[in-house]
Parts: structure tokens; C-alpha cells; sequence
């Protein structure tokens, strides 16, 4: 992937951002201390594996414990995330709210 200098932060909360570079158009996800670079395809791909992820963290009763009790084997390669409750909240709602922006954006470009 190329190195973006033009990245535009399109959503951030406490735990993470996500950025888009101008002019390759690559996506960048912070989720805490890490960073994932992206594609726009991938990064679809990888919203959409979070999904099932979302549909599951619906019947979880909310906690403020630290603990880290979440595992997230997710679709890219080797990677896996750890999550304390308020962490999965905050990487959900990341997530939803950059990828309406996506698309919206897809829909709106002339």
C-alpha cells in the first residue's frame, strides 16, 4: 500500500478512527494501538465480517469491566482482537458509522 499523506479522519471515538486518503482512496482503521491499513474492498469485507459480530454483542449485558473478554478472530489474516466490552461497543459503533459515510459518499460521487 502506498504511503497516504492526505488521510481525512471520516469517524473517531476514544478507541480508534478511520481515515481515507485522498488520493489513493485507501482506508485507514486505528482500533486502539493498532492499525489497520486498508483497501476500500477490504475494508468492506472486513465490516461485513463484524456483522455476525454486531448480532451476537446484542444480547450482552453492558458492563464498565476492563477485563478483556472479547476474542475476535477477524477476516484478515492472522489477525486477532481482544476486546473488553467497552472496547467491542466502541469498535462496533466505529465501524457502522465510517461505513454509512462510505457509502453515502459512493452514492453522491458524480
Amino acid at each position: 500500500m502506498a504511503k497516504c499523506t492526505r488521510m481525512v479522519v471520516l469517524h473517531h471515538n476514544f478507541f480508534g478512527n478511520i481515515s481515507k486518503c485522498n488520493c489513493c482512496n485507501n482506508l485507514q482503521l486505528t482500533i486502539g494501538n493498532v492499525i489497520i491499513p486498508l483497501t476500500e474492498e477490504e475494508y468492506f469485507e472486513f465490516d461485513e465480517f463484524f456483522d455476525e459480530v454486531r448480532e451476537d454483542f446484542k444480547t450482552e449485558k453492558k458492563t464498565n469491566s476492563k477485563r478483556k473478554e472479547y476474542v475476535v478472530r477477524t477476516s484478515v489474516d492472522n489477525l486477532i482482537l481482544v476486546f473488553s466490552y467497552q472496547e467491542l461497543r466502541a469498535t462496533l459503533e466505529l465501524l457502522t458509522v465510517a461505513t454509512l459515510m462510505l457509502t453515502v459518499n459512493k452514492l453522491t460521487e458524480v
